[in-house]
């Protein structure tokens, strides 16, 4: 679910709905995530040069990020694990050949403790959505279900258990997760070759943008889309040494404003477009949360069995 595909996914993606048991999975990401963000600060560190100059690119940066990479990873990880009260969205577009998705995340957490939403939307097909709602109080959270997957359940919504530990770090949750994949997708690039690290760039209104060059190859491997087999098997040594610029803006204090990957990739007889985005977008209150919804309205999962079960119907029914 956590980038719940949809039926134009069906060719493309299948996996996301079973990615909802990532915990164990993703234990190492927020290491991962603070060390591409580390990467990013450490070049706008360098920005005090007027609007629109070049900062120091290629092996300087990566020499200048080298140098100052450990000192900054406690301040990105109270940058990024302990963001509150922030809205965010996540653009997907990815083609190959004439097989294409098309998808918007919006997603808002807010309040102590944290209330959360996830909205996932096909824009190729706007029957099929699904949004998750996990509340603070209360001990289950909410699925609802877009008009294509109304079959999978009696009513509108389902409801689960909360995972034993409540809720996880941010990059287990669906509203940050393909941001998460993205970063490491970066920075397993910079550890490969310090010189993805192409370039960075003061802006006009004080912030800075860094760009990364991230090989094919460490998209698929970090799962930031997730083709099926069939698929697979056509990306050749072409595609996957093809690169991905992956441009990250900050802001002035270093935090993180968007995170955007734009490539059209042409290799092993295949032509790929690829534009993903996640972005800040505001602050977020109780407004943008849904009602818990009532209990006429929800169908009731109540073990992990009983979520399997959903999510293999899910699953099949994206594959159909």
């Amino acid at each position: 679910m956590p980038g719940a595909a949809t039926r134009e996914d069906e060719t493309i993606r299948a996996d996301h709905p079973a990615e909802k048991d990532q915990g164990t999975a993703m234990g190492k990401r927020p290491t991962t995530i603070i060390g591409v963000l580390g990467t990013v600060l450490l070049a706008a560190a360098c920005g005090q040069a007027r609007a629109g100059t070049a900062l120091p690119n290629g092996d300087a940066a990566a020499d200048y990020v080298g140098a100052k990479f450990e000192q900054v990873m406690t301040k990105l990880e109270d940058n990024i694990v302990s963001a509150r009260d922030v809205s965010n969205a996540i653009d997907v577009y990815f083609k190959f050949d004439d097989q294409w998705i098309s998808a918007t995340t919006t997603s808002s957490r807010t309040g102590s403790p944290e209330s959360r939403v996830s909205r996932h939307h096909s824009l190729k097909h706007p029957d099929e959505f699904l949004d998750t709602f996990f509340p603070a109080d209360g001990t289950v959270e909410y699925t609802y279900l877009g008009p294509a997957y109304k079959d999978l359940a009696p009513t509108p919504w389902v409801s689960m258990p909360k995972p034993e530990a409540g809720l996880n770090l941010p990059c287990n949750w669906e509203g940050v997760l393909p941001a998460c994949k993205m970063a490491d997708a970066a920075y397993e690039s910079y550890k490969a070759d310090k010189r993805a690290v192409r370039g960075a760039k003061s802006l006009g209104d004080g912030k800075t943008a860094l760009t990364v060059n991230v090989p094919f190859s460490k998209f698929l491997d970090n799962r930031v889309e997730v083709l099926p087999q069939k698929l697979l098997d056509e990306v050749g040594p072409e595609l996957k040494k093809s690169v991905i610029p992956t441009t990250i803006t900050l802001n002035p204090d270093g935090s993180l404003v968007s995170f955007a990957m734009d490539a059209k990739l042409d290799g092993d007889g295949h032509k790929l477009e690829i534009r993903y985005g996640f972005r800040f977008t505001g602050k977020a209150t109780a407004q943008d949360l849904p009602k818990v919804p009532d209990a006429a309205e929800v169908t009731v999962l109540p073990d992990k069995a009983a979520v399997d079960d959903f999510y293999r119907r899910l699953g099949e029914k994206q594959g159909s």
